[in-house]
């Protein structure tokens, strides 16, 4: 008898298929070689009901199901360690980047391309640990992080270095693990403002993805820490053979237009209180500790503001008890009222990047929270209503 036949009897597979006459030839196909057949389901709602009734096994996706995106579906199987691989005509551009490196078996089914898929599909469910303290490397599949472990060299990020000058060339691609790393644009008269943080979330050098080999931007190190390192020939060959690791930087570097754009927001219509509270929350996301190692001179920079706003800002955080600020430190005592404080300017792109990246930029936790309710909401600056 063949292997792989052998390999997959009386395994419960789950069809999810909204084509009928599609899914019931899968399944008479699937049921004659001895694999007994969940479902099919048509929707989202009936293939969860499946998993929870029954004991599968592994599962065949179908992305669209009338108009609705499986992932759902895949969420709950990844969460369960339940194999499972798409069987599509779509690509793989239109999938999360947390199943980006999944199998893909393309319509019209060949019926040799879904055993094989139900064979090996197993292998592609783990996540990989590999002790990787950056949160797209802690993403990849094993697969993808056994590419990526051998190019990455660790180095350490000194406070003021900087990583990328501006309308210099990329030469090298940083993956975060710690510390933070600022954003900056600056104007030819020398005038500069931080409009971006990237911290262990995320990495440098996104325009590459875009063939883009230059930077607007200076890439200049706020908090000491440390980095995996690429140099660009390597990072551009990787990620053409890594479709999981070029699918998290692109949504990452998404997620930093979206950051970039928010804070201008913030810097045209927020008082400086709380500008200075979103700060704060954002460094806090990237650190592993309450204790922000700050001096006045650093947070009027990021703000782009004069060091005596700065000092008038801090009493107020601290009057209302949300922080305590001491020589060159700021901790924080507050989370929760801070972001309150805050008034609006902070999470929404904490909550796009979860969105767009599978997981909260802090590791743990639900970004959504920086709003109180599922959905997200802006409020106005120096009101309680709703824009």
């Amino acid at each position: 008898m063949n292997t792989v036949f052998d390999k997959l009897a009386r395994k419960a597979v789950l069809i999810v298929e909204d084509d009928y006459t599609l899914a019931s030839e899968l399944a008479s196909k699937l049921t004659q070689t001895g694999i007994e057949v969940v479902g099919p389901a048509p929707n989202v709602e009936q293939a969860l009901k499946y998993i929870e009734d029954s004991k599968i096994e592994a599962a065949i996706l179908d992305i669209n199901l009338g108009g609705t995106m499986v992932f759902p579906v895949a969420d709950v199987l990844s969460k369960r360690n339940i194999p499972f691989f798409f069987a599509t005509g779509y690509s793989r551009d239109v999938v999360p980047p947390r199943f980006a490196d999944r199998i893909f078996v393309e319509k019209p089914l060949d019926t040799g391309a879904i055993y094989s898929a139900l064979s090996s599909c197993g292998s592609s469910t783990a996540t990989a640990a590999g002790g990787q303290k950056n949160l797209i490397l802690s993403a990849l599949s094993p697969r993808e992080n056994d590419l990526v472990r051998p190019l990455l060299n660790p180095v350490h990020l000194v406070q003021g270095e900087i990583l990328e000058q501006q309308f210099g060339e990329i030469t090298t691609v940083f993956f975060i693990e710690s510390g933070t790393v600022s954003v900056v644009a600056s104007s030819p008269n020398g005038s500069q403002v931080e409009v971006g943080l990237i911290g262990r979330e995320g990495l440098t050098g996104t325009g590459l993805l875009e063939g883009d080999w230059r930077t607007p931007y200076n890439m200049v190190v706020l908090t000491e820490g440390s980095a995996q390192r690429i140099d660009t020939d390597g990072f551009l060959r990787l990620v053409q053979r890594a479709p999981q690791l070029r699918s998290l930087s692109s949504s990452f570097s998404r997620t930093l237009a979206i950051q970039i754009g928010y804070t201008a927001l913030a810097n045209s219509r927020y008082s400086i209180e709380q500008r200075l509270a979103r700060l704060l929350l954002m460094l806090n996301d990237r650190s592993e500790d309450k204790m922000l190692l700050l001096t006045h001179e650093h947070m009027s920079s990021m703000l782009g503001v004069r060091r005596s706003g700065v000092t008038g800002a801090l009493p107020v955080l601290e009057g209302e008890k949300l922080i305590r600020s001491v020589r060159g430190k700021v901790i924080i005592i507050d989370r929760e009222g801070l972001i309150l404080k805050a008034n609006g300017s902070y999470g929404i792109p904490e909550a796009e990047y979860e969105r767009l990246m599978g997981f909260s930029l802090r590791g743990t936790g639900n970004a959504k929270k920086a709003f109180g309710q599922p959905g997200p909401h802006f409020y106005g600056p120096h009101s309680g209503e709703k824009w």
